[in-house]
């Protein structure tokens, strides 16, 4: 009797760890799936010869190839297609310690409520990942939750090494 009141408090306690969706977890998830799809771009970049940047907004990032003396938003690749975060979810950036102020992901639109044309004219990455493994400039993308203390922070350096940590506020 007694080795089965074990057994079912091991189970259950092994279920509870396999289904946690804490928001701590989330925010982990999304900053290692940043770190990965950096690790992605660079090693196609230099398979590829392709130069790519990634743009920021403060709920979604987005990666975009240099193409014909422009910057093109990828959106037929189903790994480095635009991501947007779970809700409450945000990202600040850092440029070489610098922070800097970046906007949402809502389309701008006129007085008929019609996208800007020009919106797509306008992309322009603040981080770039070239062929030759560099990540320029340097930078850090803090992922956070609001209401929640803890926080993950992506990386990267101008060598190529980008890294995930754990932040403090």
């Amino acid at each position: 009797m007694i080795v089965i009141v074990i057994v079912a408090i091991l189970f259950s306690f092994a279920t509870l760890t396999i289904r946690s969706n804490s928001p701590e977890d989330m925010i982990r998830e999304e900053a290692r799936r940043l770190d990965r799809l950096i690790q992605l771009a660079l090693e196609e970049a230099v398979l590829k010869n392709v130069e790519y940047g990634l743009e920021f907004k403060t709920n979604s990032y987005r990666f975009l190839s240099y193409n014909e003396d422009n910057w093109q938003a990828i959106s037929s690749d189903k790994l480095l297609r635009e991501r947007e975060l779970p809700n409450e979810m945000e990202i600040e950036l850092a440029i070489e310690q610098t922070d800097i102020i970046i906007g949402n992901t809502s389309k701008a639109t006129d007085d008929n409520n019609n996208i800007d044309d020009d919106e797509e004219e306008k992309i322009e990455p603040q981080v770039f990942l070239l062929s030759s493994e560099e990540i320029t400039p340097e930078f850090s993308a803090r992922f956070s939750l609001h209401g929640i203390e803890t926080s993950y922070i992506v990386s990267g350096h101008i060598d190529g090494k980008h890294e995930v940590k754990l932040s403090d506020f």
